[in-house]
């Protein structure tokens, strides 16, 4: 087994987070579809409301660990201490797997209090979270293990294993919601009763596969590569339950503030519509469903590829630095962080705002594809600042920052509050989207200002870099919105099977566009200048 570099990790972790994504959206298509025109609203509402609480209880198990585990492993392997590797990895299996337990107990059996407290008191998501809960009992270990793995350099099987639990979690939901629905004419409920089950057995798979690697990642170490503990000045941090709180929750907390957010948006815009704006339920499930869920389906694509760029970073600036590197090593390698995420996530999100319309026909309804279109392109401008704002975050703590970090998270929060309630009630279902938006673009300005200022990355030669991006994003935004008008007056989108054509159309084109604009001018040399670099 051949260890990742920089450039094959993130590039694994974003092909198998962009597949992921892909099937968390493309079963909306046919779930959609055997739900039914009459449910839909109600269920992808209640979906969405139910995933929120859940990935919130998600977080809280995983406690960060995949980000915190991979520093510390990466640290210590870099020194060759892999016998510390090994019992961070079984402590803190053992810890986590109890606080699994505990969550799992929570949902179970306080999932009344729970939809009280985060569902607006919606009591249709007591029976799906306590579905859910049994997922709790796997998923810290899974999380355990797949930062154990991405700490030894091997980011790829733990990528491949997000695939493997998509790929069952969707099919399990597939099969299930067509049973219900399709032959059983049963009703939404117990079809989104079944859905939520799917995470479990995903989780499960997943899991079965990472124990398999990792029997293999430990035959990767080889006897000189072990460091006798006479031989390392510093043994490394003392392995307790503390000590993994430590570096767990600043990872937690950054993992954690687009859920929080979520959360928030599916209390108070129920709270606003039906208190101000005396809204029916209906409406308010309409365009809950439309931003909180539809709309946030489609730009989790976005946040895969931050997630790539994030979970290959930390390892690797967690070795530079305990091997003390030299300013300007640290400095270069930032430089190709920021240059390598405006060049992958700038295009992805001008490319998904320029056939907003046709991905909303796709994957939703035509009918809605106008006002859909509008809200998916101020989401896109939502991710990407959120993008932005996790990988800063994670630099941040890694660089020895974390003090600063959770004060620019809280004040992410307190903006994200300030603007809630007049955005929503001036702009609508926009309102909500864009003071989250806001609130990450400040809080990027701040932490790349503080980043900026310990490694002094930012210089003429990196500006003219990322002016060379975004001016080749920007022209291929607009060829591909061109293109977009002139090919829907050839092939209509009012149909799926159009809408996919279209799609595929303006893809090829914007790839294209892109792809000869960077070559041109040089900026696709971002991944040679990447491609060598190794995480330890």
């Amino acid at each position: 087994m051949k260890k990742d570099s920089l450039l094959k990790s993130s590039l694994w972790i974003s092909i198998s987070g962009i597949l992921s994504r892909i099937l968390s959206v493309v079963y909306i298509i046919p779930w959609n579809l055997w739900i039914g025109p009459v449910a839909v609203g109600a269920a992808n509402a209640l979906y969405g409301k139910v995933y929120n609480i859940y990935n919130l209880f998600l977080i809280i198990a995983t406690a960060g660990i995949p980000s915190a585990i991979s520093k510390e492993v990466a640290a210590h392997n870099a020194l060759g201490r892999f016998d510390q590797s090994e019992k961070l990895f079984k402590k803190y299996t053992i810890y986590m797997s109890l606080v699994g337990i505990v969550l799992a107990f929570i949902m179970f059996f306080g999932a009344k209090y729970v939809a009280i407290v985060l569902a607006a008191g919606d009591m249709r998501v007591v029976t799906p979270i306590k579905y859910l809960s049994i997922a709790m009992l796997i998923i810290p270990a899974l999380g355990i293990l797949r930062g154990y793995i991405q700490g030894y350099a091997f980011i790829s099987y733990s990528a491949f294993s997000q695939v493997i639990e998509q790929i069952a979690r969707v099919a399990y939901m597939l099969y299930a919601t067509y049973t219900i629905m399709i032959l059983q004419k049963g009703s939404y409920m117990a079809a989104v009763n079944q859905s939520t089950l799917a995470s479990f057995i995903g989780a499960t798979l997943a899991y079965v596969f990472l124990l398999w690697i990792r029997i293999r990642v430990r035959k990767t170490v080889t006897v000189p590569d072990i460091k006798p503990s006479d031989n390392v000045k510093d043994n490394g941090p003392e392995i307790s339950f503390n000590s993994m709180l430590r570096s767990a929750i600043p990872f937690l907390l950054v993992d954690t503030i687009m859920t929080v957010l979520q959360l928030f948006d599916q209390t108070t815009f129920t709270w606003i519509y039906e208190l101000i704006l005396h809204a029916s339920q209906k409406t308010i499930d309409d365009l809950y469903a439309m931003f909180g869920f539809q709309a946030n389906k489609l730009i989790m694509v976005l946040v895969s590829l931050a997630i790539s760029v994030s979970a290959s970073v930390i390892p690797a600036l967690s070795a530079m630095i305990t091997r003390k590197s030299g300013l300007k090593t640290v400095q270069k390698l930032m430089q190709n962080i920021v240059q390598f995420t405006f060049f992958i996530i700038l295009p992805a999100t001008f490319g998904m705002m320029a056939i907003s319309r046709q991905l909303w026909t796709v994957f939703v309804f035509y009918d809605q594809s106008i006002l859909g279109s509008k809200v998916l392109i101020v989401s896109c401008v939502e991710a990407f600042f959120y993008c932005l704002f996790m990988i800063l975050e994670n630099i941040l703590q890694v660089t020895h920052h974390v003090r600063k970090s959770l004060i620019y998270l809280a004040f992410a929060y307190i903006i994200k509050m300030i603007l809630q309630v007049p955005l929503t009630v001036s702009l609508g279902v926009y309102g909500p989207v864009t003071a989250t938006a806001i609130s990450f673009i400040l809080m990027s300005y701040f932490a790349f200002r503080l980043i900026n200022k310990q490694f002094q990355i930012v210089n003429k030669d990196l500006g003219k870099k990322l002016l060379r991006i975004f001016i080749d994003g920007l022209v291929m935004l607009v060829v591909v919105a061109v293109a977009n008008f002139f090919i829907v007056k050839v092939i209509s989108d009012a149909t799926k099977v159009g809408a996919v054509i279209v799609i595929i159309i303006c893809g090829l084109i914007g790839i294209i566009v892109y792809g000869f604009l960077a070559y041109k001018d040089g900026s696709l040399s971002i991944l040679k200048d990447i491609r060598d670099t190794k995480i330890y």
